[in-house]
């Protein structure tokens, strides 16, 4: 009964194991998928005001089907900023801009304005039945850096004289003279 007992755990602990080892492979095959459904993403930098081209690759086997750019967290259409129609033509709508060069393999989405807000996460995605293929892009959006203008305010100084003459009528006649040097400024 001893060896029976043994044998016995021995199975259950062997079973155990085997759904574990069942289990890893299950996560570590789905790790995987994800991985390469969700690509980690470039950065693009673009400054407040100007434009930034997101330039998306993709496998020759999607090159016509419909592409677009949405934003974090891109889980339902109204993430999707732009869209494209149909390949090698631009579509535009508002800010945004999307041409999918087929012969190249990628597509490209233009930001014009941009903002300080447009920083962050978005996807480049292929539209397929069952899940889209994603791939991250990182945004990041910096202030216009002040130019230097050369200054136009110069200092131009400006000296007055001026005498005053104070005269008295008697027997000797007396002149004065007060000379005063005043600088003014000028800023044109």
């Amino acid at each position: 009964m001893l060896g029976y007992y043994k044998d016995h755990v021995l199975l259950e602990e062997d079973d155990k194991l085997g759904r574990m080892k069942t289990h890893l492979t299950i996560l570590s095959l789905f790790t995987v998928l994800t991985s390469v459904l969700m690509k980690s993403g470039d950065v693009f930098e673009g400054t407040v005001g100007e434009k930034v081209e997101i330039r998306c690759p993709y496998p020759d086997d999607y090159r016509y089907i419909p592409k677009y750019l949405c934003q974090h967290p891109c889980g339902s259409s109204g993430h999707v900023l732009i869209k494209s129609e149909k390949s090698d033509q631009v579509v535009t709508e508002g800010r945004y801009s999307l041409i999918d060069n087929v012969s190249g393999r990628f597509f490209t989405v233009t930001i014009r304005n941009l903002r300080l807000k447009d920083s962050g996460v978005y996807y480049c995605g292929v539209d397929q039945w069952f899940r889209d293929t994603l791939k991250k892009v990182n945004l990041s959006v910096r202030q216009a850096t002040p130019v230097n203008k050369p200054s136009n305010t110069s200092e131009k100084t400006i000296t007055t004289t001026s005498t005053w003459t104070t005269t008295t009528l008697t027997s000797a006649v007396v002149t004065s003279s007060l000379q005063t040097n005043d600088t003014f400024y000028n800023s044109s």
